[in-house]
């Protein structure tokens, strides 16, 4: 009986420890699903005049614009037909630089708003983003469009580039 009530004992001195400590887990990791993306997807228009997906002919380098100096999101990319990049949570303006094999650069000015978000107590609060408006130069550029202006963590389009066939 004793040596019973022992094994117990052990038992519970080795099961509680790490139950408690994968209880704790619940799979969710803030570091990873933190960011909201702004999901740009590229388009044109055919002789009929009917909006298609476009896929970029053209090695695509993006960098953003973040005080005063350039960082590289994404670097030499072939056959692209969206981006999902990140927005400034400090500024007001993101400087969006779309670098075509390194021949010919397109720019993207987007004015947002930044939004606050209380997102839980693990995780404490995240950054949304509301889209204002964009300019943009005109190399490859048609237009832009904003589709869905609030930037958060579904998966909707929120930008469309048209581009010059």
């Amino acid at each position: 009986m004793k040596a019973i009530k022992s094994i117990i004992r052990l038992l519970a001195a080795i099961a509680l420890p790490a139950i408690s400590l994968t209880g704790c887990d619940g799979g969710y990791d803030c570091s990873i699903e933190n960011i909201a993306y702004n999901r740009i997807a590229f388009y044109h228009t055919n002789s009929y005049g009917i909006e298609q997906k476009y896929e970029l002919p053209h090695t695509l380098t993006v960098s953003l614009m973040i005080n005063g100096k350039d960082s590289i999101v994404v670097n030499h990319i072939q056959n692209a037909d969206a981006l999902q990049l990140p927005m400034s949570y400090t500024h007001d303006r993101d400087t969006v630089i779309l670098d075509y094999d390194g021949t010919t650069t397109d720019t993207l000015y987007i004015d947002h708003e930044n939004i606050q978000y209380y997102q839980s107590m693990e995780c404490g609060t995240v950054m949304y983003h509301k889209i204002k408006e964009i300019e943009h130069t005109d190399k490859l550029i048609d237009s832009v469009a904003v589709v869905h202006n609030y930037v958060n963590f579904d998966t909707n389009e929120n930008v469309k580039i048209y581009f010059i066939e």
